[in-house]
């Protein structure tokens, strides 16, 4: 794949578009390792900060709050070099090495940023749990799609789709309510308001 440019990288995370999401993997996840593994962080860390990082991303372009004033891949990283650092301070782990906190602004709007990646991915981690046609469903109500328009596509009759969304929703919620990060970051929110 050739070079993109700001605006491809970005509908190409807007769209979920797969060749475009891979590119941005292999060009820009080999620095962000190289800097956690320096800074006190594991290859494992590195990967959930960039996945943070991106769903970061498709919710600012999703919401037309993006511009990007530099490359994207230099977007990028800064944004898991403020987030990995933030991260730190908030479990109060080893140092970083010399000069790096004092390249971290404590800015709120990346702790906010942050709470809203690790929302999103236990939203994405829980709805992989559901059955394919639960997964179908939401995808199309959360997209907008009108009842009749999910009736047509899967072939339901009446007001069977509303029924089906309406037990996929709680299904899907009963999950996320489950799982000990659901609190965690319920009590982050309350502290947040």
């Amino acid at each position: 794949m050739n070079r993109l440019s700001n605006e491809d990288y970005l509908k190409g995370i807007a769209e979920n578009d797969y060749p475009t999401l891979n590119h941005i993997y292999q060009e820009s996840l080999p620095a962000v390792i190289q800097y956690l593994k320096k800074n006190s962080g594991t290859v494992d860390d590195a990967k959930d900060v960039f996945q943070e990082a991106i769903v970061v991303i498709f919710n600012k372009v999703r919401a037309n709050e993006l511009v990007l004033t530099t490359s994207f891949h230099q977007y990028l990283f800064t944004v898991c070099r403020r987030m990995w650092l933030r991260k730190l301070k908030i479990n109060k782990r080893k140092a970083v090495t010399s000069g790096a906190e004092k390249e971290f602004i404590y800015e709120e709007e990346y702790e906010e940023a942050f709470l809203k990646s690790r929302k999103w991915r236990l939203f994405n981690q829980k709805l992989g749990l559901l059955t394919q046609e639960c997964q179908q469903v939401l995808k199309m109500a959360f997209n907008g799609r009108s009842t009749k328009e999910i009736n047509q596509e899967l072939g339901y009759t009446g007001a069977y789709a509303k029924r089906k969304r309406y037990k996929c929703r709680s299904s899907l919620s009963d999950l996320i309510k489950k799982d000990p990060e659901y609190y965690q970051l319920k009590k982050a929110d309350d502290y947040g308001s």
